[in-house]
């Protein structure tokens, strides 16, 4: 008859909960609240929530606004010029201006000089909006930066500026 050797005793584990590792500043690494990207992420979030709250009392939504930002600023454009400008792809942007079509805040037109483009223009109703969200985009933005100094939002704005051509490069 073959005696089974008893098993190896198993180590005890440990009631302590150990705490979570933080990295060391010394390896050069940094808790993930600390690196650029989070706080640029959560500081994102934290900024369109609010904004996203305020704007939907007006019946917009976050990209509604990029397309009716972008033609508040320079009416009667393309919708690949949108898709570039937006940096959204092309069928989202459709969808988008159907959206805003069927809300009546821009109209769909063909290009005189090519029939398969449409022309995206506001409507009256999309013209005044306007100075119902601008206002919005300057509060939020006020206090986003409250206690910056107006050189300390140029240098922040200079600063961003320089990360997304640095992505965009890549």
């Amino acid at each position: 008859m073959l005696t089974q050797s008893p098993a190896a005793p198993r180590p005890e584990k440990s009631s302590r909960k150990t705490a979570p590792r933080k990295k060391s500043a010394q390896n050069g690494a940094h808790p993930k609240s600390e690196t650029i990207g989070f706080l640029l992420w959560d500081s994102r979030r934290a900024i369109s929530h609010d904004f996203e709250r305020l704007i939907s009392r007006h019946g917009v939504s976050r990209s509604t606004f990029w397309i009716l930002r972008i033609l508040w600023d320079e009416n009667g454009q393309t919708q690949a010029e949108l898709a570039k400008r937006c940096r959204m792809k092309g069928p989202t942007i459709v969808g988008i201006v159907a959206q805003l079509e069927r809300e009546k805040l821009v109209t769909r037109a063909d290009d005189p000089n090519d029939n398969r483009k449409k022309i995206i223009s506001l409507t009256p109703k999309g013209s005044a909006l306007r100075s119902v969200i601008v206002p919005i985009v300057e509060d939020v933005n006020k206090r986003a930066t409250k206690g910056f100094s107006a050189a300390e939002r140029n240098q922040l704005k200079e600063m961003l500026r320089r990360i997304r051509r640095n992505m965009d490069n890549e």
